[in-house]
């Protein structure tokens, strides 16, 4: 049987060294190339050629109109090579156009891409934080700051259209008690657009995080990041200390919407919570309960939300009854990416989501505190939503794998949904930090549920 075996080998790798001889050759031409080496249209727009991307940029003034039908003046390609636009012949370059070029069996295919010159600073951001809102009709940029922030030392960083360039210098230290006026240019385009600096004394949104912390910057990791997603994505936000809220150093007047993002261990009945939060929102009670009375919304997160209850939005005082969880430097790398399932999937809350469903939001090696504050299934009837939403007076919005509820809306003073509500966020994958680096696929989530939240319950 060995010996067979054995001559079998043989004549498999004579025959593949038959197949790999020279007169098995294939008849192939692979011999050219396919490059572009010049493009012009109508005599004077110059194309930008990148090999690397297989691209082709033509410029052309700001205010061109007549892309529908541009003359190819020159096209020089790998000697040798066809292409399916040829010389002198007109071409529609509205859109992106495919050019596909040929040379004996090779070939590849470029893009061209006709764009007008444009100047507009898309976005404008202070100091790595701040937001600015950019008014494109009046060319006016306004950034509403805390009165901590020291205007004469701001840092604003900016993002162009394509091929655009500012100036003065933006990612310096720069004055702004008094407007600035910046110029962006781009060929034949230019705009000039001023800056307006304002401190915010009546912000719309506050953030609220762990007792102690004075400034933003004081705040623990987790509590950070989700304050720096929100002064960076809603307007008229701002940062609010304890003490500043409980002394009445911050106007109240025009706020629609205060967000506690408590990074501390949870607890599983009124008293506990009480007994951890007297330094924090019960001895704030009476202006968080005021603001909620006139028609403030609340997002509760982590270890806040059982203060749900203090503000009479759940029935009976009733807690979340399974939580854990609390510290912010530690927890386990994740191998993959972490999601959770959801009630309703044309809820609000997942509108624009990436991913589809079950809902993503952590991605694979990041690393989680796995802070939880969740209604174990056992209180309503072995996971019968319809149960738990009876024994709250509640909404479910999204649950665990085991049908424990983990995220919830809580009804508006007026006991109304929507507008003046309260959204509790108790999911251990409601995370916004890791001390672990990891590559950002899912976790952008968290920002889209926590705007959709936000436009939810102000507007």
């Amino acid at each position: 049987m060995k010996k067979i075996y054995n001559i079998i080998c043989v004549a498999i790798l004579s025959m593949l060294a038959m197949s790999c001889s020279d007169e098995n050759i294939s008849d192939l031409d692979v011999s050219g190339d396919c490059s572009v080496e010049a493009f012009t249209l109508d005599g004077k727009y110059e194309g930008i050629i990148n090999a690397k991307t297989r691209t082709i940029k033509v410029k052309v003034p700001v205010d061109f109109t007549a892309k529908q039908a541009m003359t190819v003046s020159s096209l020089s390609i790998s000697k040798g090579a066809k292409a399916n636009i040829a010389q002198g012949e007109k071409v529609n370059f509205e859109a992106p156009k495919n050019l596909h070029i040929t040379n004996g069996d090779l070939y590849l295919d470029w893009t061209i891409n006709v764009k007008n010159d444009e100047a507009r600073i898309l976005s404008f951001i202070i100091n790595g934080t701040y937001k600015a809102s950019v008014d494109e009709t009046t060319k006016t940029i306004t950034a509403k700051l805390p009165a901590s922030v020291d205007v004469t030392k701001i840092i604003p960083t900016v993002e162009l259209t394509e091929d655009a360039v500012i100036s003065p210098k933006v990612d310096v230290a720069t004055d702004f008690s008094d407007p600035v006026k910046y110029t962006v240019t781009d060929n034949t385009a230019s705009e000039t657009y001023t800056v307006i600096v304002e401190k915010v004394t009546a912000p719309e949104v506050i953030f609220l995080g762990s007792n102690g912390a004075q400034k933003m910057e004081d705040l623990c990791g987790e509590e950070q990041e989700a304050c720096k997603w929100m002064l960076a994505n809603v307007d008229n936000s701002m940062f609010v200390s304890w003490e500043e809220l409980r002394n009445g150093a911050v106007d109240m007047s025009k706020c629609k919407l205060v967000w506690w993002h408590w990074q501390n261990q949870p607890t599983e009945n009124i008293g506990d919570f009480e007994n951890g939060a007297k330094n924090t929102a019960m001895a704030c009670i009476n202006v968080l309960q005021d603001h909620y009375k006139n028609g403030g919304a609340f997002i509760l997160s982590r270890a806040a939300i059982n203060f749900a209850a203090e503000l009479g939005a759940v029935k009976d005082q009733l807690c979340a009854n399974n939580c854990w969880g609390s510290s912010d430097d530690g927890g386990d790398i994740i191998g993959g990416s972490w999601d959770f399932p959801v009630k309703d999937e044309s809820c609000y809350l997942w509108e624009g989501i990436i991913g589809g469903f079950p809902v993503k939001t952590l991605d694979a090696n990041y690393q989680i505190s796995n802070c939880v504050s969740q209604w174990g299934k056992w209180f309503h009837n072995d996971g019968d939503l319809n149960v738990w939403e009876e024994k709250t007076g509640c909404k479910v919005l999204a649950h665990g794998w085991d049908m424990a509820v983990t995220m919830w809306e809580c009804p508006a003073a007026d006991g109304t949904f929507g507008k003046g509500g309260i959204i509790c966020f108790g999911s251990g994958c409601y995370d916004w930090y890791s001390p672990n680096p990891f590559e950002e696929n899912f976790h952008k989530n968290m920002g889209i549920i926590t705007g959709n939240a936000i436009n939810h319950l102000i507007k």
